[in-house]
């Protein structure tokens, strides 16, 4: 796999102590006078990298040879030759083995970083990282002590994340341990620009372990970090308001994961400029006294340049109310709420509005597909209406017919027929906003039965629906607009996704999305102008167009992004159609 963790003491240390005897139990030792001789044969090899040869020799040692002197040696060398042989799997039972069957051996620090390293080929970097923490806790020898420090240290920098050392701090007992997390936690808050969590992990290390080690060094990171945690109007911070504690348990997940394509976005930009950019994250924990906690705060810091969040549209309104009197761009990734944007002159909204998903389906219609006769297929309940009354308005507007309506009860779809057919003979097509997915088996059965054989048009709630397959000639002419979608085979994707596993152990899925896709909207705005509040809100009004994941991001005067998914299910299989920009 070729992945490099660097290790601070160079070559074999175990050479040093071939000659020292172990405490091992007492066992018949071997007499034959040639086990020295395969034995430093066997260390010729490996030392010119003569893995294979040197394997068949350590093994004779092992094998051919009842217990002597070389034993423990060589089964400690059989595992570094197995590793780089890249047999890991061999090697990892090996030294696991040692570790069972010589629990007194002087050789044990050296048989763990060997695992460690094994467990770093193969992916395992919290298991890698486990063995580091026990030669640092109990290795007597400054050498491997030391090694499995920066070891360790280099490690968890590159593979882990500071929720991973969490659980590890709370479960260790060792002073000298728990200070050595709390100093890694910190260090990868700052690498996730989390400038204010890493304060409070510092502070941490500096209250409880007075007299560690990493004392002095966690006072010289805070003082390092003091200017960009001030209201220094030159620093450029991103505030983050996210429900992370307060919700159900998918709720919460949600915005766990739109919070880690937040990061995730913010940290690549940073790998690449010198002018960085910090996440200050607020707990809104879904309360209202929390959300003017969290004003106060951002009123009194200049070095705040906008905000991404809330998520759910009645936090938002709470927030936007909050904050009229502070002129900060906010930026919500998933509110979908009407007339967000009437409340507060600054907030900006990702995720379409009702209004715009309608007038998206409506504008393709007309436009793309230059259909000029509609009809409309509604519930009389939920957002079903509304959608219904947009479309028409727009589609008129724009020159075309809406040559009949047609409505039902969600839920409550029976045998009777609803569709007037005969109705239906000038129109191209059918705009069907369901309000409940449940409700596509039902609808489709309706319109087969009436001998509808025209395209239908719909809205989000297609993409979760099931019962496609009861109707396969007509669910081929389905096509409905989403504000997300995601191409799984678009190599771009598959890339991105890769190193985001890797980095955080989950999948990019469309809540990361929201996240990443926001937060790369606004470094794209942050980038080569004067980074204060005004400026900011003014690029965004541009109509500057970023590219997402999930969907692309543009606003207009009325700070609604235009973008949405055209989505066409075929023969089982949802296809992208269009990113389709919405005119005024």
């Amino acid at each position: 796999m070729g992945i490099n963790i660097k290790y601070k003491t160079s070559g074999l240390i175990i050479i040093l102590w071939l000659s020292v005897s172990l405490s091992l139990p007492s066992q018949r030792v071997s007499s034959k006078p040639d086990v020295n001789k395969t034995f430093n044969e066997a260390i010729d090899l490996f030392s010119k990298s003569d893995f294979s040869r040197a394997l068949d020799l350590f093994n004779k040692v092992l094998n051919d040879y009842s217990y002597n002197s070389k034993t423990t040696a060589a089964t400690v060398f059989k595992g570094k030759a197995l590793l780089s042989l890249n047999r890991l799997t061999e090697a990892k039972n090996i030294v696991i083995d040692f570790l069972n069957n010589y629990p007194l051996s002087k050789y044990d620090d050296e048989a763990r970083l060997l695992l460690s390293k094994i467990y770093v080929e193969s992916g395992e970097y919290l298991k890698a990282f486990s063995q580091l923490l026990n030669v640092l806790q109990y290795s007597v020898s400054k050498i491997y002590s030391d090694e499995a420090e920066h070891s360790g240290e280099n490690l968890a920098l590159q593979y882990l994340n500071f929720s991973d050392l969490k659980p590890l701090y709370n479960s260790a007992k060792d002073e000298k341990i728990k200070s050595y997390l709390l100093i890694l936690t910190g260090k990868l808050q700052v690498g996730n620009n989390l400038f204010r969590e890493a304060i409070v992990s510092f502070n941490e290390l500096i209250k409880l372990y007075p007299n560690s080690f990493y004392k002095n060094e966690a006072e010289l990171l805070i003082s390092k970090m003091s200017p960009g945690n001030s209201s220094n109007v030159d620093d450029t911070l991103i505030g983050v308001m996210l429900p992370l504690t307060g919700l159900g348990n998918e709720s919460l997940s949600a915005a766990k994961e739109i919070l880690e394509g937040i990061k995730f976005s913010v940290s690549g930009f940073n790998n690449e400029r010198e002018d960085k950019i910090g996440l200050l994250i607020y707990d809104t924990e879904n309360d209202s006294g929390k959300i003017i906690e969290i004003r106060n705060e951002i009123a009194g810091n200049l070095a705040v340049k906008a905000i991404i969040g809330p998520v759910f549209s009645n936090e938002v309104e709470i927030t936007l109310k909050e904050f009229k009197s502070i002129n900060i761009p906010i930026i919500s990734p998933t509110a979908t709420d009407n007339d967000l944007t009437f409340v507060n002159d600054n907030f900006f909204q990702a995720n379409p509005n009702f209004v715009i998903r309608a007038k998206v389906m409506a504008q393709y219609i007309f436009y793309v597909e230059n259909k000029r006769k509609m009809a409309i297929f509604n519930s009389i309940d939920g957002y079903s209406p509304l959608l219904a009354a947009e479309f028409s308005n727009e589609f008129r507007r724009l020159g075309g017919e809406i040559v009949t309506k047609f409505t039902y009860k969600s839920g409550s779809l029976t045998s009777e027929t609803l569709v007037d057919s005969a109705k239906l003979v000038p129109a191209e097509g059918i705009y069907v906003p369901l309000s409940d997915k449940r409700d596509v088996p039902f609808l489709l059965s309706q319109l087969v039965q009436t001998n509808v054989d025209i395209a239908l048009y719909g809205n989000q709630d297609w993409f979760l629906a099931k019962g496609f397959e009861t109707s396969p000639e007509l669910s081929n002419k389905v096509t409905f607009t989403s504000d997300y979608f995601i191409e799984f085979n678009n190599s771009e994707y598959q890339d991105f996704n890769k190193n985001f596993l890797a980095r955080t152990k989950i999948d990019a899925n469309r809540n990361v999305l929201y996240g990443y896709d926001a937060a790369k909207y606004m470094l794209t705005v942050l980038r080569n102008i004067s980074r204060n509040r005004e400026n900011i809100k003014a690029k965004m009004q541009t109509g500057i167009s970023v590219n997402g994941f999930h969907n692309n991001i543009s606003f207009d005067q009325n700070r609604v992004n235009l973008f949405l998914n055209i989505v066409r299910y075929k023969d089982g299989v949802f296809e992208l159609v269009d990113k389709f920009k919405a005119s005024n």
